[in-house]
């Protein structure tokens, strides 16, 4: 049973699943089932949705796009949303998937696929090298994208069913992720950016979107007329949810700029930066010292003195007092009491100490 190159993985533990004729298992029995095939030879789909541990708003999403017809009403707003905002859908969405930067042979996850309109440029865009997984929280939708793709025949994306907050796959997997639609109602959407941050490697790109009036509008009558007509439209761009690891961030908005679009570059841990480069000038110190090193406030008095002291030897402000402490320190009995010119010898921003 080919489940492709890219393994599943619990989406609780992150352990490794074998792969069973009803699902996919764990070590301990934990069985995440397969929905009814679309057709005989189709890709089998793993259901990793836990309705046990649903919130408010996967719970939202999952009555309006986990019904009988949910696929009608979802197409039939993608008609009026483009007529309104007189796109072509196609070049729409191949605009879109552009900012993914996508490579032949790449591997892509899109979260929130819907019907599966994001995957044909997608897989044009990766050629028969790649792979694509498409990850929706409504069974559906999810069976109804997947019994179109098996009917079409060809190249196969691998779909399954699951919390966009919760992906089953190891970090790193892929070479991009991509979402829109469906944010605003994210019980956490920090953690799902974060997500999809995890599992793209170093260097892959990360294009999400979803409603949200751009701010210079707001308080227009056009911005009160389009949040009227759908409440959603209301929400702001989460870009100060982004994770720490995020690089090269762009914010735009689209569509009639009712729509926001976040891409960036996965990175890992915090920006690179040395915090130890020496300042000239009276003050001196470096970044490190400024932030980590601050003692009690002293009189004006004093500091002024301290001030004619430190020009009158030549130093900075900060070498003075670091000499002079530390000498003091150390006829005071302080065996820890090093050279003024001690410092961390990481260039990672070192934590400050507890007391």
């Amino acid at each position: 049973m080919d489940m492709g190159r890219i393994a599943y993985r619990c989406p609780a533990t992150r352990e490794a699943l074998a792969t069973g004729p009803d699902g996919l298992f764990r070590r301990d029995g934990a069985l995440y089932r397969f929905l009814p095939r679309a057709q005989a030879d189709s890709v089998p789909v793993p259901n990793f949705l836990d309705l046990a541990a649903a919130g408010d708003g996967q719970r939202a999403s999952l009555s309006m796009y986990d019904t009988a017809t949910a696929t009608a009403v979802y197409r039939n707003f993608l008609d009026w949303l483009f007529a309104t905002f007189g796109e072509d859908e196609a070049a729409w969405r191949r605009a879109m998937v552009a900012r993914l930067a996508l490579r032949a042979g790449d591997a892509v996850l899109v979260t929130g696929c819907g019907l599966g309109d994001d995957i044909p440029p997608i897989m044009d865009a990766v050629g028969a090298g790649g792979e694509v997984h498409a990850q929706d929280l409504s069974p559906a939708m999810v069976q109804a994208a997947a019994g179109q793709w098996a009917r079409a025949g060809g190249m196969q994306p691998r779909f399954s069913v699951g919390d966009a907050a919760r992906l089953p796959f190891a970090d790193g997997a892929f070479d991009a992720a991509f979402h829109f639609g469906g944010i605003n109602l994210f019980d956490d959407i920090a953690g799902g950016i974060a997500e999809m941050a995890r599992v793209v490697r170093p260097g892959g790109r990360v294009v999400l979107g979803d409603e949200g009036v751009a701010p210079w509008l707001r308080g227009t009558d056009y911005a009160r007329m389009v949040i009227a007509n759908i409440p959603l439209w209301g929400r702001e761009a989460p870009i100060a949810l982004l994770p720490p690891t995020a690089r090269q961030v762009r914010l735009d908005w689209i569509l009639g700029n009712c729509f926001w679009v976040i891409s960036f570059t996965a990175g890992e841990g915090l920006p690179p930066i040395n915090p130890h480069v020496p300042h000239k000038g009276r003050r001196g110190g470096t970044m490190w010292t400024r932030h980590h090193g601050v003692l009690e406030g002293v009189t004006p008095e004093t500091r002024q003195r301290v001030e004619s002291a430190a020009g009158a030897a030549g130093l900075s402000v900060h070498d003075w007092l670091e000499a002079n402490l530390r000498a003091r320190l150390a006829e005071a009995g302080d065996v820890q009491a090093g050279s003024a010119g001690d410092q961390p010898s990481s260039t990672a921003i070192p934590k400050p100490v507890r007391p």
